[in-house]
């Protein structure tokens, strides 16, 4: 699946059983190319039956194995899945993830499911006008913690600028010991023009925690006002937010391809057979 170009295997532990080794099986498929996705996947998203009243549960691993606390493109395709496959039976519950629990409803046109709208918890923290230093000189970022960290650069352009060499080098910076998500914002025509480094996976085509950051960064910064729509390489997303409460986000997410495959790598598959419907 995918969302705003962000796009995702995933695995229905409900049918399949846990993964044994869900890093391994997220690495190995996301090496792959899959019919539909314009790249290779993003990461791989672990649905399991939920439990105190959530419909579903929700765990992430990167292209590279490691563990996120949160994914806003993620969680919409979760969302679409589990009502699909019938997790839910009605087109607005909650789904329990590593960041917390998170309430999704469908958007429908005419019948049919075209956007997921996630509220994503209200910002952890926010700190503006921090000081990051690096190869390229010093840096101004807004940090803010959307349940994963975000370091926030608003850029005069994001076409131009250097997102893939100063994107690695701040992913790491000693700033954060867990490692970072960047996002380069510009603001152009009344939008946010967002182009993401996401920790573990590289430049990405969407990043919905990111853009939900960029949009709590630029209102705090009192840079625009929300709602807001942000144009990423893989689709516009809307992020909103009243200063206080919980970041509303809401966008696209799609089937690219259902079938079978086969996981080559041994000892990844936990109860299941070899071969998983992804």
């Amino acid at each position: 699946m995918a969302g705003a170009g962000n796009s995702f295997a995933l695995w229905d532990a409900r049918a399949l059983g846990e993964p044994r080794d869900a890093a391994e099986v997220a690495r190995e498929l996301c090496e792959r190319t899959w019919p539909g996705a314009s790249a290779t996947l993003d990461g791989l998203l672990v649905v399991s039956p939920g439990t105190d009243g959530a419909a579903c549960r929700m765990t992430i691993f990167n292209a590279d194995g490691s563990r996120p606390e949160a994914c806003g493109n993620g969680l919409r395709c979760v969302a679409r899945f589990a009502r699909e496959q019938g997790f839910s039976a009605a087109d607005a519950f909650k789904v329990q993830t590593d960041a917390g629990v998170r309430s999704v409803e469908m958007v429908r046109e005419g019948g049919a499911i075209t956007a997921v709208r996630a509220s994503m918890g209200p910002p952890r923290s926010i700190e503006v006008g921090v000081t990051l230093a690096s190869s390229k000189g010093s840096h101004r970022a807004t940090l803010v913690d959307m349940g994963n960290p975000h370091a926030v650069l608003f850029v005069a352009d994001e076409r131009t600028a250097p997102v893939a060499e100063l994107g690695r080098e701040l992913e790491r910076h000693p700033r954060f010991p867990k490692r970072t998500n960047v996002e380069f914002a510009a603001l152009r025509d009344g939008r946010v023009h967002l182009r993401v480094w996401e920790r573990g996976v590289g430049e990405t085509a969407a990043c919905g925690t990111g853009a939900c950051a960029t949009a709590v960064a630029a209102l705090r910064e009192g840079k625009l006002v929300l709602p807001v729509d942000i144009e990423l390489p893989g689709g516009t997303l809307r992020v909103d937010w009243d200063g206080a409460g919980e970041v509303l986000l809401t966008g696209p997410c799609e089937v690219l391809w259902a079938g079978e495959v086969n996981l080559e790598r041994r000892n990844v598959l936990g109860t299941t057979q070899k071969g998983a419907k992804a």
